[in-house]
């Protein structure tokens, strides 16, 4: 049995690390692949085994976002911020959606409050990154 230290807190039933590791890389693989019911399955199953982990949510906005459906990644989004406030890397996704979205003042304030939480962290870069593609014109216009 692994040490309570590489367990997933809070899950429904232990979780190791590897574990969920390898069950989002499924989730992930069949999003890459284009079989996006096989990946909210997988998402979806995630979520339910790991209620308190703000990293299901993620892989189900991410879902959600290569379908275009930004308000419904940005809920997804919303929901790991709740899980992890102090985590950067939901805001910088929730912010990414928001830019996709149109709604610019809202996104580019989710952006810096990223950038702050964590000014070394992935959820930092991946604002920056946002933050310089759309000011240099590089993010497509938003869907009317």
């Amino acid at each position: 049995m692994a040490e309570s230290a590489s367990e997933i807190a809070g899950s429904v039933v232990p979780v190791g690390k590897q574990q969920a590791m390898i069950l989002l890389e499924a989730g992930y693989i069949w999003l890459e692949m284009g079989k996006y019911d096989k990946a909210k399955d997988v998402f979806t199953g995630a979520v339910a085994l790991m209620p308190k982990s703000e990293v299901p949510q993620l892989a189900l906005g991410a879902l959600e976002f290569a379908q275009g459906r930004h308000d419904k990644a940005l809920q997804a989004y919303r929901a790991a911020q709740r899980l992890a406030p102090n985590s950067a890397l939901p805001r910088a996704h929730a912010g990414e959606a928001l830019l996709f979205m149109g709604k610019v003042p809202e996104a580019l304030k989710e952006l810096k409050a990223a950038v702050d939480l964590e000014p070394e962290g992935d959820g930092a870069r991946l604002a920056r990154a946002l933050i310089d593609a759309k000011e240099a014109g590089a993010l497509p216009p938003p869907k009317k």
